[in-house]
Order: structure tokens, then C-alpha cells, then sequence
């Protein structure tokens, strides 16, 4: 499947309250549907609760790409069924038929992460291999989709940011099989140190992971580079100061930055205050003794920036009901199609 052009991408999470804005259609491309899950080594969306609103809105907007993402953090069953040729075959199956039955286009493999029990599910050495022969079971699938009815079908997968999760991936394999890859560039803060979670460049040799960093990493092990996404981020984590007042980047911090905080939030009226770090290319809020970090347009449109000028696929976001009145998310369109 080819774009000629920077897409925006958005995650939309099925959840109580969702909501779609028609004037955001506009400034997507593509909007992933978040999650389907692994159960008994099938995948399946019989728990979602929002799907008709979902479909409802794709609808109403056909030239946004309609995709299922599997998985997410904590979500098991990966391992398990990328384990057997039989179980890798059964996973492909059932994804087509999911996708069919809902009118997906793309499937997006969200599995944080192979080799790494970190989130709390199974893993295995075997998963860098399994990984890559359940990406082709999927492309196999997907492909006799396309055979059928002629429309393509976009195969996408989710990949950790720091290059030690790189290093359980066989890149080269994985690149020449995957349509689409999201690196989330976000989350990736130095715990007990004030730092950024989504910056674009690092400004502070305690806090070495940034987006470019990523891409750099995942390049030069074998993704081409006109199939990366890089991430931005639609909420914040916040991090104290060590000592009550206000807070100083790259200083200690008591928090491991695992707090969170809706960036609709981050308001004047609240008592934050917004703070731009030119070096890092990453926006911050400061209240009393708490830094949020997080995305804001100015960041996202340096994200952009650089996307088209290393030739990348475009920008993704986690998630799209965290944005205040479509304003990110137009950031992300304009930044990529100045």
C-alpha cells in the first residue's frame, strides 16, 4: 500500500463517553479503533461498546482509513499465539474476519512487547522469530482479502521507541512485511528526573530517548523510513520537585512519571502555565511544584516539520479524545501538509 503524501493518524479508544467530531474529519487519514484482544487465540472485538458510532462516523467520512488495532499495553495472548503455526494461522483468520465484518482496511498489531514480560504477560525469547512469522500469516490473510475485492489492506504494528525493544524485533524482516510502522515516541521519560515523555530531540544526557533517537535506531536496523509514524501525545505526565518548589528539568524528582493528567486540563484557569524547551523540541506546564510534560501545537508542528524533512510516513497520536476542540489534531494535519 502507498501514500504519496505525511498522513495523520489518530487512536480512539473504546470507552464510556466517546464522542467523534465531524469537523475533525478533515485532518485524519487514518483512525484506529482501540482494542481488540487475544482471547483463546482468537481476536476479537465482542466487548467493544462504541464500534457503531465508530462505524457510523467512517461513514460519513470515507476517505478516513478504517483500522483495528490488537492488543495494547497489558493485553496477553501475543505470545501464546504466535507460538505454532497453527495458532499464528488462527490469529490471521480471525483478524480478517473481524476486519470484515466491521468494514477495516488495516489491522494494526499492538503487541507491547515481544520478548518482554514488563506489561505482565507471557513472553519468550521466541517471540523475535514468532513475531515476524505471525506478521506474514497476517500479510498472507490480508493479501487473499485483497485478491478477492481488489481494495488493499493495511498492515501496521505498534513498536516501542527505545532501541533495547528494537533489538527484540528482526527489523529487516518486519520492514519488508509491514505497510505501516507507529513507533510511540511518547511515554518515554527518565523516571525520578524531571524530563520530557515525548520529546523530539534529547536535551539532557539523563534523558537520552527522544523521537529522533527512535528513528534513527529503527532505520538503520531495517525499517524504511517512508513506513515510520512518529508519535505525539494527547494527555501528560506530571513529575514533583524534590524539594516543593518549583520544579527544574532534568533535576531529581520523587515521581516516576507514571501520574497522568487530561491535557485539556492544563488550562491558565487552572493555574498551569505553558512552557516550550526550544533544545528538545517538547512542551511543558508548570503549577506550584508539579511539571506536566506533554504535546501542545507548537510541539506538534516541529513533529511535523521534521517528518517531511526525513521523508517519514507521517504522525500518529494516543489519543484522540484527549484533544480540546480538534486543536492538536489540526496541528498534526498542518504540520505535516504546510
Amino acid at each position: 500500500m502507498s501514500i504519496r503524501r505525511p498522513i495523520t493518524a489518530a487512536y480512539v479508544f473504546d470507552r464510556p463517553g466517546l464522542v467523534f467530531r465531524d469537523e475533525d474529519a478533515a485532518n485524519l487519514d487514518q483512525l484506529n479503533y482501540s482494542f481488540a484482544l487475544v482471547r483463546e487465540g482468537r481476536v476479537s472485538g465482542d466487548h467493544w461498546e462504541h464500534i457503531a458510532a465508530y462505524r457510523a462516523f467512517i461513514a460519513a467520512h470515507p476517505h478516513i482509513l478504517p483500522v483495528v488495532s490488537v492488543g495494547g499495553w497489558g493485553a496477553d495472548g501475543f505470545s501464546q499465539a504466535a507460538a505454532t503455526d497453527e495458532g499464528r494461522r488462527l490469529f490471521a483468520r480471525t483478524t480478517a474476519e473481524l476486519m470484515q465484518e466491521h468494514g477495516f482496511l488495516g489491522v494494526d498489531i499492538d503487541w507491547e512487547y515481544p520478548c518482554s514480560d514488563a506489561a505482565g504477560i507471557a513472553a519468550s525469547p521466541d517471540d523475535r522469530e514468532n513475531f515476524t512469522l505471525l506478521l506474514r500469516a497476517l500479510r498472507e490473510e490480508l493479501d487473499t482479502l485483497t485478491a478477492k475485492d481488489g481494495k488493499p489492506r493495511l498492515l501496521a504494528a505498534a513498536l516501542g521507541a527505545s532501541p533495547s525493544l528494537a533489538e527484540h524485533i528482526d527489523c529487516r524482516a518486519v520492514g519488508a512485511l509491514l505497510d505501516q510502522v507507529n513507533l510511540m515516541t511518547y511515554d518515554i521519560q527518565t523516571g525520578h528526573v524531571v524530563s520530557h515523555m515525548t520529546p523530539l530531540y534529547s536535551a539532557s544526557p539523563r534523558c537520552p530517548m527522544c523521537a529522533d533517537l527512535a528513528v534513527r535506531v529503527y532505520s538503520e536496523a531495517g525499517i524504511p523510513k517512508e513506513k515510520i509514524m512518529i508519535g505525539a501525545a494527547f494527555y501528560a505526565r506530571l513529575f514533583a520537585s524534590a524539594d516543593g518548589g518549583a520544579p527544574m528539568l532534568f533535576a531529581d524528582s520523587p515521581s516516576a512519571g507514571f501520574d497522568t493528567a487530561r491535557y485539556r486540563s492544563l488550562t491558565p484557569q487552572e493555574g498551569w502555565s505553558l512552557h516550550f524547551d526550544e533544545a528538545a523540541c517538547a512542551a511543558y506546564s508548570l503549577r506550584g511544584d508539579t511539571l506536566a510534560t506533554h504535546d501542545s501545537p507548537r510541539s506538534i508542528l516541529g513533529k511535523g516539520a521534521y517528518v517531511r524533512a526525513h521523508g517519514l510516513m507521517g504522525m500518529m497520536c494516543w489519543e484522540y479524545g484527549g484533544d480540546v476542540g480538534g486543536r492538536l489534531l489540526a496541528a498534526m494535519h498542518e504540520g505535516l501538509n504546510p
